[in-house]
């Protein structure tokens, strides 16, 4: 594998050992790091674009052989707007809240667009605007419908989210599941779960059979009005620094059981955004920072 410094336009090109070397663009938000590739290098590795993209998901994302992330990010033109796929590190595709604010702070520097955009992610159009340093994007509305989150009750708001056993004991848990583009299990508690306690219960609520496409886990204390802390075991990839979904998650959460609307302070381990909605089902805005962290050129052999 060869690192280097890559041009904005340096060309996907062919090695002597049938591996290619596609130019990458590390950025984070909050923590949530991502390689980034650009659609137009990624379709010249060969004709099944998605498979490409989850060999490269699986490839790229190891911290050890590969860049390291927490996935990846693609993006390229689509008409005036701008389509952005993420893929987890094992190679699911998913709907990341961080990954949007990512892919805006690249596009707007690579003067793709200008300071108000559309990305096109999964089946939603989420609304772009870049001011210096803050980006701010709408990503939607938060919904408990059991068949969009999805899980095999009904609307679970406040009530038993997950019931097993840990250490030998039985536990059940109260919380919500709701989707707010991607699906989550938001967990209130006074008291954030030290390591063991996170990593053995969360990891058991993201594979439990009421859900299906598995979920991730948002553990949330309120700090004080308006403010949340968070812990976040992030479905096909464990504890992540940030989410930006599942920060929505616990935003909108937190508000329909404050019965009011306004905007929460989201303290993620990598950083706080700020998340906005009129009311817990209206739509959702976000407000925070991404930055490039480095960008190089990767031989992967697809």
């Amino acid at each position: 594998m060869l690192f280097g410094a890559a041009e904005l336009n340096e060309p996907v090109s062919s090695t002597t050992d049938q591996r290619m070397k596609i130019p990458f663009w590390k950025l984070e938000s909050i923590g949530n790091d991502f390689p980034m590739f650009h659609l137009s290098d990624v379709a010249t590795l060969g004709p099944d674009v998605d498979g490409a993209l989850k060999k490269l998901a699986i490839f790229a994302s190891d911290r050890r052989f590969g860049i390291g992330g927490d996935g990846i990010l693609a993006v390229g033109l689509e008409g005036e707007d701008v389509r952005l796929r993420m893929f987890n590190p094992d190679g699911s595709e998913d709907f990341c809240g961080n990954g949007i604010r990512c892919a805006a702070r690249h596009v707007h520097e690579l003067g793709w667009v200008g300071f108000e955009f559309n990305i096109l992610h999964l089946d939603r159009k989420v609304p772009c605007s870049v001011e210096h340093e803050k980006i701010s994007t709408t990503i939607g509305i938060a919904d408990y419908t059991p068949e969009k989150v999805p899980h095999k009750n009904g609307e679970l708001f406040n009530q038993t989210v997950w019931s097993g056993m840990d250490s030998g004991m039985p536990l059940s848990l109260f919380g919500s599941a709701l989707t707010t583009g991607s699906t989550h299990v938001v967990i209130p508690t006074t008291v954030i779960p030290d390591d063991d306690g996170f990593v053995s219960i969360s990891s058991k609520i993201e594979v439990d059979p009421l859900y299906p496409q598995r979920t991730s886990v948002i553990w949330t204390k309120e700090v004080e009005p308006m403010k949340l802390q968070i812990r976040i075991w992030e479905r096909a990839v464990g504890e992540t620094q940030g989410c930006g979904t599942g920060s929505s998650a616990a935003a909108a959460d937190y508000l329909r059981r404050k019965g009011k609307g306004g905007t929460v302070e989201v303290i993620n381990p990598g950083g706080s955004i700020f998340v906005s909605m009129g009311s817990w089902n209206s739509p959702i805005t976000i407000v925070g920072e991404a930055r490039e962290v480095y960008r190089g050129t990767l031989e992967f052999s697809p």
